[in-house]
């Protein structure tokens, strides 16, 4: 049997994709620091009276805007971040699918060696290593789902940072 080298084991596909939805997870709250951030400078700057002196409006305005730069130059720089690792965990998605592929491509192979065997008892072995690479199958194909679910709701929860951070900046 032609098998590659770099084969991992389920148990080391399943801490992969859970690796992935961690950093997603994780890389999602950098993300909200300064969104968060931004908000509230926002509601800063909208709420001051400027009634002191115009010097000293001028002053703390424009330090509340250089904060508000900040804020958003993190964001940027922690969405950025969160891109990379959305591209990772669709390569994940990608190396899952193609092991899927080679599992269901397996599993036809096997299905047609079956047809050939007459062996009743090589028939049963057959059958079992056809089950397994079903099994396999569905297996990764169940953890390409969870990385993609993963990947989408960090898109989702992106553009709704960049709205936040957008609707911050306009006021």
């Amino acid at each position: 049997m032609a098998r590659r080298g770099d084969v991992p084991t389920r148990a080391e596909v399943g801490e992969g994709v859970t690796r992935s939805e961690d950093d997603l997870k994780e890389q999602w709250e950098e993300v909200e620091k300064p969104v968060s951030d931004n908000e509230v400078i926002a509601d800063v700057l909208d709420s001051l009276e400027g009634g002191g002196s115009a010097e000293g409006a001028d002053s703390a305005e424009g330090n509340i805007e250089a904060a508000q730069e900040v804020s958003s130059n993190e964001f940027e720089e922690e969405s950025r971040e969160l891109e990379q690792i959305q591209d990772e965990n669709s390569e994940v998605e990608d190396d899952l699918k193609e092991r899927s592929d080679s599992a269901s491509s397996d599993a036809e192979k096997i299905r047609g060696a079956r047809d050939q065997v007459n062996s009743d008892a090589a028939n049963r072995e057959l059958s079992s290593a056809e089950d397994e690479e079903l099994r396999d199958q569905e297996f990764l194909d169940e953890q390409a789902d969870r990385a993609l679910e993963a990947r989408e709701e960090s898109k989702r929860l992106h553009e709704e940072h960049e709205a936040r951070v957008n609707a911050a900046r306009s006021t």
